[in-house]
């Protein structure tokens, strides 16, 4: 049996832990309604103010699921800093998704535009730190090939999302030109058409890695958390 101190360690660990998976929970399900979110152009068209509202309800429930992380080993000061991060580069992005309906009520206006791009970069920024503390989460977890898997799949993500926001960020300053060729001014009419497709094409596959890789630490939570209770059980 435990003894006072250790079950109140031992309670404080287990709400911790309970902490960590709601916040996962919340990652893996707000990760592809802010993607369907942003990208479903025809809703933002009609108009409405429950539009306005789907993607701060996605975005929300990945900054809840963040303030869920952020309970779970507070001590450790690389984890913290790096949830630090995405925290705040999630508030920007929350505070950014409004222009996407004011871009498609005033597609004329240059401020929203930029504004949705700059929207762009900051979501494949936003994931990219993701990426990096859930790469910091994986070790502090006892499972070696879990941190094998995602030392791979995160570095990967996060290559892959550096060369995206490089295309993005091309794009952007592309518009800043004041003379540019027909043939290019051409193709970024036709690009200018294709975003919407486009944006959900390239991020899918961040998108659903970034979702395999938080369901795969809270499979091993799990599994941690059956050994610890086999074992207690025991030595009880």
């Amino acid at each position: 049996m435990l003894s006072g101190p250790h079950r109140q360690q031992e309670d404080a660990i287990m709400r911790s832990v309970v902490h960590l998976l709601r916040g996962l929970s919340a990652l893996f399900w707000g990760l592809p309604l802010v993607l369907l979110a942003e990208a479903h152009t025809e809703l933002y068209a009609k108009g409405r103010w429950t539009v306005l509202m789907a993607p701060w309800a996605a975005n929300g429930l990945l900054l809840f699921g963040l303030g869920q992380l952020h309970r779970f080993q507070m001590q450790e000061r690389i984890w913290r800093s790096a949830l630090d991060r995405v925290m705040l580069l999630g508030i920007i992005h929350f505070g950014l998704t409004p222009f996407l309906f004011f871009w498609h009520a005033f597609p004329y206006q240059s401020f929203f535009g930029h504004s949705v791009h700059l929207l762009f970069i900051s979501g494949m920024l936003y994931l990219h730190q993701l990426n990096y503390a859930i790469r910091r989460l994986a070790f502090m977890i006892p499972d070696p090939t879990l941190r094998q898997d995602t030392e791979l799949f995160t570095g990967l993500n996060r290559r892959v999302l550096s060369f995206l926001m490089g295309l993005g960020m091309l794009y952007w300053s592309m518009g800043w030109l004041t003379a540019i060729p027909a043939p290019f001014y051409a193709l970024l009419k036709m690009v200018d058409h294709l975003i919407p497709v486009a944006v959900v094409l390239l991020m899918v596959m961040p998108v659903s890695m970034t979702m395999t890789m938080v369901w795969k630490l809270k499979e091993s939570i799990f599994a941690v958390l059956d050994e610890r209770t086999s074992g207690s059980r025991v030595s009880d």
